[in-house]
């Protein structure tokens, strides 16, 4: 018997051993506060134990604290939600489970006589399991009969071969009912009595992805079954704890000469992708370039959350540069995230948090100082430099009440780009994901209504109208640009990283777009640990803030569909993998925890989406290489609804209606290229390469276009509503409703030449 099943024997064994006590004593256990359930269940009893089956090892990484500094929880908790009757919990018999491939059956384990599914990753198997559970439908209404089978990876669904409704194929086919346990971000308990006076017991699962899972359960066991064992893989409190470590040690096992396990760790290389925009480094050293590779970082002692290689104005010293970290929030001094190269002058994009200056109007020379040698280091001496603020004006206000900041300094025009904060964009996201819930088929609904409700795409606009004021100052006055929000970790990626898609060709390639996420998200200290909820329940700091940044990328590939060589199935691949905790890449809120705890333990993301099979699926196949910067266009009539994402698990995306498939043989992109929109902004593939935006191609004139003619009318078949007498066009003029010298403007007519 393997230690996890051995473990889960003896709890139950010993819940099974005192029912009567537990019925004699309603009142103690009532005034019990389970350390597991904080109060439904009303036991006593620690959570479930998994460190034997995970393999913690002799420095276990995140053992000491998290990432507020405080202890991790030992033993996590839920809310209170009703009073439980003093039932005993019916025994369970223990599960043992094998592995599904032979390298893995040398383990000393007992022979297997636990469920199993055909796509079992190395290390899984199923440790728990709700043998009769129904799955309640809202549309149509109805239950559908199954099992629950639980690994340390995820929650599956499965129900008698043949017993699903026809209607309720398309479930099956988007995997809605397989949900790794990363992306349970709610499960919540319903106890009922039922029209016939018999008790329901429901749990409801709230996913990270749209998912609304209702479970009727049988008994109380079965509800602390499922909460066991969320608690116990989904939020452990320990990242180390997660299934992503035991997944590399498996692929270990199966591959012992596998050499391509790591490489996923080494795609971005700071040093070279640093000298490949010029920049001198240490290998390649250039006397014209303003800017140097910095190792003030090197030990994370000038700033945690920053990467350890920093690109720095080469005018400053040392002793500068630290008290310029001490007087930003956080230390996130500014640091240079792309550069034009000589091609612009050395121009460049710089990011940091804001100021600490108060209403008080605390000075620091030295950032003033860095301030103006960003401003000079492009040569343009007579302009100001452009600082893109991006929180609404108000905000910004209210954060120097509270001891921040911005930069008041001569020479610097700051520019507010409005972009609300995490709450409000979690926020925006549930309505959308309301709006979804509320689309049924045959219905006219008020679909358009609760998508301008939920001011999603109005957020998406503000990023999208900041991202453009720095690509024109870039290329129009080849002058530097630097952006921050609050801290520098949220709304400055996404506005960083969508400059360089645009304005770098090579961030638009497979393998760049990894470097990109990589470099501005993950080394740059987007917290991904927190804002997904990572290894521990979600907290106010929870936000999609990521999930947000993609659909701005789709935002682009729809306008440029051969501009990419990436499609949007990769987004749609990054909008799960965010959250399942089956990779190291997003464990963690920094590159100091990631490097130090995660990488050496964890399979990174961009191993696997690098390999040529892998590769192979998520390649625009009218992906057209050019050097050329695009500059798209910000237009809220220029947006679509990424519906393979927000209809994922909707009967809408199963039926082929959504904008774009997973395959890039289907996609939407390929389709626009063969049809181009003539309203959409043009990317010029035959002119030369060139950092100037290209001008859109004029639109035809209508009336030139050659119109199709109207079919014959002939006499009246049976289906027709009309006779063919009603359906011959009037040969007398419509009377204009308005006289020829009507006084009132006409607003959207064309000024007269």
């Amino acid at each position: 018997m393997d230690p996890l099943s051995s473990l889960l024997s003896q709890k139950k064994s010993a819940q099974a051993k005192a029912p009567a006590a537990q019925s004699s004593q309603p009142a103690k256990h009532a005034a019990t506060t389970s350390s597991l359930f904080d109060g439904p269940l009303g036991l006593t009893q620690k959570p479930l134990d998994v460190s034997e089956f995970i393999g913690q090892r002799e420095a276990e990484p995140y053992a000491s604290s998290n990432n507020q500094g405080k202890p991790y929880p030992t033993e996590a908790t839920n809310p209170a939600s009703s009073p439980l009757s003093r039932q005993a919990p019916r025994p369970v018999a223990p599960v043992q489970a094998s592995m599904s491939h032979a390298s893995m059956q040398q383990e000393k384990t007992a022979p297997s006589t636990a469920p199993t599914f055909d796509d079992i990753l190395p290390g899984e198997k199923v440790v728990e399991q709700v043998k009769s559970c129904h799955l309640l439908v809202q549309n149509p209404f109805c239950e559908v009969a199954g099992r629950l089978l639980i690994t340390p990876y995820r929650l599956r669904f499965v129900t008698p071969k043949g017993s699903l409704r026809k209607e309720l194929e398309w479930m099956r086919a988007v995997k809605l009912f397989d949900v790794p346990l990363g992306l349970v971000e709610t499960a919540k308990d319903e106890r009922s009595t039922s029209q016939a006076g018999l008790p329901e017991l429901k749990v409801t699962l709230q996913t990270k992805d749209l998912r609304t899972l209702v479970f009727l359960l049988g008994s109380e066991a079965d509800i602390r079954t499922i909460h066991e064992a969320i608690n116990a893989f989904s939020t452990p409190g320990n990242p180390s704890m997660l299934f992503a470590f035991k997944y590399l040690d498996a692929l270990r096992r199966l591959e012992p000469a596998a050499k391509d396990l790591d490489c996923g760790w080494a795609v971005y290389d700071p040093q070279q992708e640093y000298a490949r925009m010029g920049i001198e480094t240490e290998l390649i050293p250039n006397a014209q370039c303003p800017w140097k590779v910095s190792e003030l970082n090197r030990q994370y002692g000038l700033c945690a959350s920053y990467p350890s290689e920093l690109v720095l104005p080469k005018k400053m010293t040392d002793q500068a540069l630290r008290a310029v970290a001490g007087f930003r929030k956080r230390g996130r001094l500014p640091a240079m995230s792309w550069c034009g190269g000589p091609q612009l002058g050395y121009a460049s994009l710089w990011r940091c948090s804001q100021t600490t200056e108060g209403l008080m109007g605390q000075k620091c020379p030295e950032d003033q100082a860095i301030v103006n040698a960003i401003r000079l280091g492009s040569g343009q001496h007579n302009r100001d430099l452009l600082v893109i603020d991006l929180r609404p004006r108000m905000s910004a206000w209210a954060n120097k009440a509270g001891g921040g900041g911005f930069e008041a300094y001569p020479n610097c025009k700051v520019v507010f780009g409005g972009i609300d904060n995490i709450h409000c964009v979690r926020e925006a996201w549930r309505s959308m994901t309301a709006a979804v819930n509320k689309v049924v088929e045959g219905e006219v609904g008020s679909w358009l209504k609760d998508v301008a409700n939920s001011s999603w795409y109005d957020y998406i606009g503000a990023i999208m109208g900041s991202m453009l004021k720095i690509i024109k100052e870039i290329l129009d006055f080849k002058s530097n640009v630097m952006v921050h929000c609050s801290d520098g970790w949220d709304r400055t990626a996404q506005a960083t990283s969508l400059v360089m898609l645009c304005l770098d060709p090579h961030y638009r390639t497979q393998t760049g777009f990894l470097k990109l996420v990589q470099k501005e998200w993950c080394s740059f200290g987007h917290r991904f640990r927190t804002r997904c909820a990572l290894g521990e329940p979600a907290s106010q700091e929870y936000s999609p803030v990521i999930i947000q940044w993609l659909e701005c990328v789709y935002q682009l590939q729809q306008q440029f569909p051969q501009a990419f060589e990436f499609s949007s199935a990769v987004l749609l691949r990054l909008t799960q993998e965010v959250y399942t905790n089956l990779h190291g890449t997003f464990l963690t809120d920094n590159e100091q925890e990631r490097s130090s705890k995660v990488a050496a333990h964890t399979l990174s993301l961009w191993t696997t989406l690098l390999r040529p099979e892998e590769a192979a699926t998520w390649r625009n196949p009218v992906y057209v290489a050019h050097d050329a910067p695009i500059v798209p266009s910000i237009s809220q009539a220029n947006y679509t609804v990424w519906e393979a994402y927000w209809f994922r698990f909707h009967v809408r995306g199963s039926e082929g209606r959504m904008d774009e498939a997973v395959t890039p043989t289907g996609s939407g992109a390929a389709r626009r290229a063969t049809e181009p929109d003539p309203f959409a902004p043009t990317f010029d593939f035959s002119a030369p390469p060139k950092h100037v935006p290209v001008a859109p191609a004029p639109v035809e004139d209508a009336s030139a276009m050659p119109v199709a003619a109207p079919a014959p009318c002939t006499e009246k078949t049976p289906s027709s509503l009309f006779s063919p007498e009603e359906l011959v066009t009037p040969k007398q003029p419509v009377q204009s409703l308005f006289a020829d010298d009507d006084d009132d403007e006409d607003i959207f007519a064309k000024p007269k030449s």
